[in-house]
């Protein structure tokens, strides 16, 4: 394990034990300082199984991850503003800004460190015979995918346009438009990756969404700036932590909106591949 991940761990124990102490700073910087220290460990447990990862080995791409999460968590802040789905108390803007740059690196790796493990792999297959056939028919450029990509514009807008019944478009209407645009363009899609047999990229996302689901909403029941729920009425209340446990399920379109933004993003600065992203 890199020398980083137990500075991973120094950092996840010190946030833990500062919950009860709660010395400032640190405690309004507990999300940061947690997260931190859990992309770290996570980066350092890829690096033993692989022998790379992607800090030490595609460092640049690793700050780019970091720059663009800011940006991409905001387009959900803006639709927050129309649905008020959550409300933040006790945040300092800046600190509060500095949480967003955590948010795409921990899927990632995440994401990373499931695919390193292998797992899901038994359900890909090959793809012969008419079905090949079928998917070069349907390809890019075609009317089905344009036709994807103006269903997925429209979704995108419902929360803004419709909050009330737009609500579960917040997770959804993002990965609705950029995979069929990503298709489109010829940049890593989901839709395309499946057709061509590739199901475990989908059950890996899904699977880091549940994880990241599960630890964001117990270091926020923990932490002393935090969010708290505002879901419609239609939303059984059975909580886990803040998030009632419908709520769950939005973390599996998210970590595949992660993972679409981020390939769009990417290829305009990195041309070479990342092996451990897929991308």
């Amino acid at each position: 394990m890199k020398l980083y991940g137990y500075l991973g761990i120094a950092l996840i124990a010190f946030a833990e034990i500062n919950f009860y102490a709660k010395i400032e700073p640190f405690a309004t910087w507990y999300i940061p300082i947690v997260w931190y220290g859990y992309i770290l460990l996570i980066d350092s447990i890829v690096y033993g199984l692989k022998n790379r990862s992607l800090i030490s080995s595609y460092p640049k791409e690793f700050i780019f991850m970091v720059a663009l999460s800011v940006p991409f968590w905001l387009i959900f802040e803006f639709y927050n503003l129309f649905t008020v789905s959550w409300i933040y108390t006790n945040y300092v803007w800046y600190v509060h800004l500095f949480d967003f740059t955590t948010i795409m690196p921990a899927v990632l790796e995440t994401f990373s460190l499931i695919n390193s493990l292998g797992l899901g792999k038994r359900f890909d297959s090959n793809v012969t015979g008419k079905a090949r056939h079928l998917i070069q028919k349907v390809g890019r450029g075609s009317l089905a995918i344009k036709l994807l990509v103006v269903i997925g514009v429209f979704a995108a807008l419902l929360p803004v346009l419709v909050p009330m019944i737009g609500f579960p478009f917040i997770w959804l209407g993002l990965f609705l438009l950029i995979d069929p645009l990503n298709y489109l363009i010829g940049r890593p899609s989901l839709v395309q990756r499946v057709s061509r047999g590739n199901r475990s990229l989908v059950l890996q996302l899904f699977l880091a969404g549940i994880i990241m689901g599960f630890f964001w909403e117990f270091w926020n029941y923990q932490a002393y700036p935090k969010w708290h729920y505002n879901l419609p009425y239609f939303v059984p209340s059975i909580r886990l932590f803040e998030m009632p446990l419908f709520g769950y399920l939005g973390y599996l379109p998210f970590a595949t909106e992660v993972f679409l933004f981020y390939a769009f993003f990417r290829s305009f600065i990195f041309k070479k591949g990342n092996d451990l992203l897929l991308v």
